[in-house]
């Protein structure tokens, strides 16, 4: 990374701040989800003493989204810890296409052949299909996510292992 090794006073601060408060109205959730993901080696989680002394750990905090009629969905703030900063934009921009799903499924039904009928849509949740590009050893302290705990429980850190 670019940006200098967080200092133990950050690392500190980082793990002090803590998750969101929306992770421990889904904190059941988050266990579930986490032991499934540990079982599939996706990801570790450690206390906080085991991990605070990596190289290059940095801290980032973590959120829970509810759905309606779905399950809650994690999701992590790495722009906090500037990981984000960090991202090399390798892939082309049209690879890219986040946030203009309903303009191409309406193109698609508009241009829609009649002669075949209705269209008739289908919606797949991959909730962990993208759990599959290993990660480098060294860079995996860099997206370290303070996992929520329960008052008077030691802090425990997340660490990936594909993402």
């Amino acid at each position: 990374m670019s940006t200098p090794p967080w200092s133990k006073e950050q690392v500190d601060a980082a793990l002090q701040r803590g998750a969101h408060k929306s992770c421990m109205d889904y904190l059941g959730f988050l266990e579930g989800e986490f032991a499934d993901m540990i079982a599939k080696a996706q990801w570790v989680v450690l206390p906080e003493s085991s991990v605070r002394d990596l190289p290059g750990l940095r801290i980032s905090p973590p959120g829970c989204v509810p759905q309606e009629g779905r399950r809650p969905r994690w999701i992590v703030d790495y722009t906090w810890s500037l990981v984000n900063n960090e991202t090399l934009p390798l892939a082309p921009k049209e690879a890219m296409q986040f946030g203009q799903a309903l303009d191409r499924v309406l193109r698609e039904i508009l241009l829609a052949d009649p002669k075949f009928g209705p269209v008739e849509l289908m919606k797949v949740d991959l909730s962990d299909g993208f759990y599959r590009v290993n990660l480098n050893i060294d860079d995996i302290p860099k997206l370290g996510v303070v996992f929520p705990t329960r008052p008077g429980e030691e802090r425990l850190v997340a660490l990936p292992l594909v993402l």
